[in-house]
């Protein structure tokens, strides 16, 4: 096997550059002095023979090479990290570390019970959770910076894909809000009122334009990002939206929020992989998501219960 010609140190201070496009930061990160990371970029830029960063006397950027070589780096310092794991794991997995990635409805409503059995089982491992999109969290599981990941969107066909439940998106209104008091919702109803969105970036949106149909383009959209901010625009009466009704049970049971007569849509909730053996905290917690070891009431349904 052939001798890299840079080695972990650098790569450990490109990344944290890369992440800060900044070398006072990223030296504090890792407590080194700015010449010594300066160095360490350098000495790595020479060894793999590409410029990395734009420079400038305030702050350095990525070029085109650097945006590439970010994922590839942090993906090699997660396996020389899995090593460590292995070897921690001798001792029946009191230490280590665990990559995790979930979709905003994932990391609210799916992924909390299973963390909480996984850490009262393993304690000593150091878990860490990423919130993104799920086309995101897709390309993050392939390229190995992070150990698995739960999503509602479409799983990538590259990677191992287990489903954990089904997830029901409905349409919702505030109570007062003039679609509310209709038995029936045509599409030029819809077009009348703004819709609160995520952002074409998001999964969701996908299953909400097979809801609202042609609706869909002519509609008035204020995008939010994350589900919970569409909540509260929701419940504030700014217009109407598409949630899961695990994010709106509460409000349907109070009555602040009335479910729209328009069909719901069912999307499966995906927990997946890369097919090659990870780490032993990756290795345990994938038995925890597939082999059924949660209690019944720790089990998650897509209803809520």
């Amino acid at each position: 096997m052939k001798r890299p010609s840079f080695t972990l140190e650098q790569l450990r201070s490109f990344v944290a550059v890369s992440e800060t496009e900044h070398i006072s930061r990223a030296a504090a990160s890792l407590f080194l002095t700015q010449a010594a990371v300066t160095q360490q970029v350098r000495h790595f830029e020479r060894a793999i023979g590409l410029q990395l960063f734009e420079r400038d006397r305030r702050r350095v950027r990525l070029t085109d090479a650097g945006r590439l070589m970010a994922d590839t780096c942090r993906a090699a310092l997660r396996s020389a990290e899995v090593v460590e794991d292995s070897a921690l794991a001798m001792r029946h997995l009191h230490a280590g570390s665990l990559e995790l990635g979930a979709s905003p409805t994932c990391a609210t409503y799916y992924v909390p019970p299973y963390l909480a059995m996984f850490n009262r089982q393993y304690p000593g491992i150091k878990l860490a959770m990423s919130v993104e999109p799920s086309a995101d969290l897709n390309r993050r599981v392939l390229v190995g910076t992070l150990d698995c990941a739960m999503i509602e969107g479409e799983p990538d066909p590259q990677l191992v894909v287990h489903e954990m439940t089904r997830d029901e998106l409905i349409l919702v209104a505030h109570r007062d809000h003039p679609l509310s008091g209709l038995r029936r919702i045509s599409e030029g109803d819809l077009t009348m009122h703004l819709y609160l969105g995520r952002g074409p970036q998001w999964s969701a949106e996908k299953h909400v334009r097979a809801m609202l149909g042609d609706a869909y383009d002519r509609v008035d959209v204020l995008n939010l990002g994350h589900p919970e901010y569409v909540r509260a625009a929701l419940l504030a009466g700014l217009g109407f939206c598409a949630l899961s009704t695990r994010a709106v049970a509460a409000d349907l049971a109070s009555g602040a929020v009335k479910r729209l007569p328009i069909p719901s849509v069912q999307r499966s909730i995906n927990a997946t992989r890369r097919s090659s053996r990870g780490g032993p905290a990756q290795e345990a917690f994938w038995e925890l998501l597939t082999g059924g070891r949660l209690t019944t009431s720790a089990r998650i349904s897509a209803d809520g219960a």
